[in-house]
């Protein structure tokens, strides 16, 4: 995607981000944004590149598949940076993942010492937290602090014994407030407050908290433009516009209608959104989730989608009875329902109202034919 037409740069916004943390009063930001928004493309092909060109050393480092062993992905991660090239060049080879065992440099310069992930899936050993601690040393300048992207950051509340690894870095970060700034993204607005707002919590006020704005229609411009280049075709600005809209401005499903045309000259523009929709549920199991529903979960979702007020009051009980035909079920079926939805993964709560996480699974429920309920 580096140098790709078809990233839209957001460098207002990373301007603005980095202008905090290279000159600003904090040293942390929590930045959420809902699902397939452009969080990690805005890590890794806007900030990154940005702080990079100004002198920072930067790491990036994905929690969203570790959980086992997240401290082992950011002693790999942390290892890399201090011996490895450009920030760009360790992007683009990290896609084949991490291996089961590897090796990082000893303190000192002694040797190497081998990690083996099996082994750090349950309480952080002390010496791999003193190694954490020294390479967040070895990274930390004063005139130009490390940028230490942290994606899907809230995942390790899941993880299992991770309170030590989380308290861990929030001491290595405390020691070091002019070497090293940190950016804390996640896809849970109520899991990132988890982390940072509870008194007890490690990361207590460490990071001031900030929204990935959403995409604008210069977005939809800027890919238009692309599509013309690629395809030699041009689309009407207006129809791509309500493309847009009607999926929550989600960049992931635009720019897979845009492709889907692109490589079907003759489809109209209504069958490419079917079946890019088709697609993606399939990619992402939307059926399968759907099937792991009841009744009551099923027909909560759908309000969640249509964003109905009052779900658990009369709003609610008026749109259930509407939607299914029969009888709405108590606030506390309806409660039940949500958590339950919470702890799949599918709903998430958003300026203390609830919604499903998923912008493009919000879609989907949205579009289910009433014999669904």
């Amino acid at each position: 995607m580096k140098g790709s037409r078809w990233h839209y740069p957001r460098k207002e916004f990373a301007e603005r981000v980095y202008a905090l943390l290279a000159d600003g009063p904090t040293q942390g930001l929590s930045l959420f944004g809902p699902r397939r928004t452009g969080k990690t493309q805005f890590l890794i092909h806007d900030l990154a590149p940005l702080a990079e060109s100004k002198g920072h050393r930067v790491v990036y480092a994905s929690l969203w598949q570790t959980l086992d062993a997240p401290l082992g992905v950011l002693l790999y991660e942390f290892d890399r940076a201090l011996r490895h090239g450009s920030f760009w060049d360790r992007v683009t080879t990290a896609v084949s993942g991490i291996a089961p065992k590897f090796k990082v440099k000893a303190p000192g310069g002694a040797g190497e010492i081998e990690i083996d992930l099996s082994a750090l899936k349950g309480q952080a050993p002390e010496s791999h937290l003193l190694l954490l601690d020294h390479y967040c040393e070895r990274l930390a300048r004063g005139r130009k602090p490390a940028f230490l992207l942290f994606d899907e950051f809230q995942e390790l509340a899941r993880a299992k014994a991770a309170a030590s690894l989380i308290a861990g870095l929030r001491t290595s970060l405390d020691k070091r407030k002019t070497g090293l700034v940190a950016v804390f993204a996640g896809s849970s607005q109520e899991g990132l407050r988890a982390m940072f707002t509870p008194r007890d919590a490690p990361l207590f006020r460490f990071a001031t908290p900030v929204d990935l704005p959403p995409m604008d229609d210069a977005f939809v411009d800027h890919q238009l433009a692309a599509f013309k280049a690629t395809s030699k075709a041009k689309l009407n600005r207006e129809a791509a516009l309500d493309v847009f809209h009607r999926f929550d401005r989600s960049p992931l499903f635009f720019q897979r209608w845009l492709t889907m045309l692109a490589l079907h000259p003759g489809m109209s523009e209504a069958a490419a959104i079917a079946q890019v929709q088709s697609d993606i549920a399939e990619e992402l199991g939307f059926g399968k989730q759907w099937l792991d529903l009841n009744g009551i979960q099923r027909a909560t979702a759908r309000l969640l989608a249509e964003r109905v007020p009052q779900v658990y009051g009369q709003h609610g009980a008026d749109r259930f009875k509407a939607l299914t035909g029969g009888p709405a079920p108590g606030p506390s079926s309806i409660q039940s329902a949500v958590q339950r939805l919470s702890r799949l993964g599918l709903a998430d709560k958003w300026e203390d109202e609830w919604r499903l996480s998923d912008p493009l699974f919000e879609a989907w429920v949205r579009g289910r034919p009433e014999s669904d309920f």
